[in-house]
């Protein structure tokens, strides 16, 4: 597998940040050259300055200074001043680092508003990888514009398309795969960290080991490729036709539901066409046979002989009436 080359960018918000990021670029900061520190204090030597002033508050200065130049009044306290990105190589490769770094530098100024933007270029080789880190100014037609520099994943996408186009692939340097997901990162993760495990990396023994065990798990495309790893990368999902999405059961069991408390029946709810007719069916019940229409009754016939006269009570005469059984006058409604 050929080694990918790639960058990672984040932005620097509120005073001091640029004080601050200058001085771990410059090596300034002597807790970070302790025995237990990643950093190789017999290598600091090495390192290279490839733009910008040699001293962290020079640097600083000189931010401050553009930006007074141009108008630019103070910014707000969580404001973005500058925008750092990091350039990685993998371990013992062969890159002219010089060469290579110093295209970074170039690409970087055509892409965030020219050299005068560049406030440092440092090129750290006192690590287990050879990296660049950039201080980049977002000064833009008078105006600081740091967010829309830094963009969306959309121009960060972009920008790594354009970065391998431009300067990664004339090195033969690979492009950057996409951020993992699932089995396959956890998968990447695990060869990075047995990768430390057996080379006895000093990473372990440092007080920041807890920190980089998490960066690990959660972006280990990075670290796999500045130790020269293999990536395991996901399978490509077979494309579907449009006929396929619109029949597709969807993402749930293919397994038949079974209504509430009784056998399986494909319609439990709602209505169910028996014959040519629909009918409205319970919950969890089954098909009742429907009971064939009865013709009404016949209406009862009248013997013609029968007297249908209606009696008026007016024309009753009750006096003669001596039967136990017979109704009073004054019942009668």
């Amino acid at each position: 597998m050929s080694a990918s080359g790639f960058f990672k960018m984040q932005k620097l918000k509120g005073s001091g940040k640029v004080l601050a990021a200058s001085r771990h670029n410059k090596r300034a900061i002597q807790a970070e050259q302790g025995a237990d520190s990643h950093i190789d204090a017999a290598r600091i030597c090495l390192n290279l300055s490839l733009h910008g002033p040699d001293s962290p508050e020079a640097v600083a200065r000189l931010a401050k200074d553009r930006m007074a130049a141009a108008g630019v009044r103070p910014q707000k306290k969580n404001a973005v001043l500058a925008l750092e990105q990091v350039f990685s190589l993998p371990a013992n490769t062969d890159i002219d680092l010089k060469a290579y770094f110093n295209d970074c530098v170039h690409w970087v100024a055509r892409n965030f508003g020219g050299l005068d933007n560049v406030l440092s270029a440092d090129v750290h080789l006192d690590e287990s990888a050879p990296h660049l880190h950039v201080l980049i100014l977002p000064l833009i037609d008078g105006r600081m514009n740091g967010s829309d520099l830094f963009g969306n994943r959309q121009r960060l996408q972009f920008l790594q398309n354009d970065f391998h186009a431009a300067v990664a692939g004339r090195y033969g340097l690979a492009k950057a795969p996409a951020r993992l997901q699932g089995q396959a990162k956890a998968k990447t993760a695990q060869t990075v960290m047995n990768h430390i495990h057996a080379t006895i990396d000093t990473a372990q023994t440092s007080a920041l080991w807890p920190l980089i065990r998490d960066l690990i798990a959660r972006d280990p495309v990075a670290c796999a490729q500045v130790l020269g790893l293999e990536v395991t990368k996901t399978a490509d999902k077979p494309q579907r036709s449009t006929a396929q999405i619109f029949t597709s059961k969807g993402k749930g069991s293919n397994k038949p539901l079974k209504p509430i408390g009784f056998a399986y029946s494909p319609k439990p709810i709602g209505l169910e066409r028996s014959g040519n007719s629909l009918s409205l069916c319970s919950v969890g019940l089954g098909n009742k046979p429907t009971t064939p229409a009865q013709a009404p009754r016949p209406a009862i016939q009248l013997n013609q002989n029968e007297d249908t006269r209606v009696i008026v009570r007016e024309d009753c005469d009750f006096s003669g009436w001596q039967d136990s059984e017979a109704f009073e006058q004054s019942a009668w409604q």
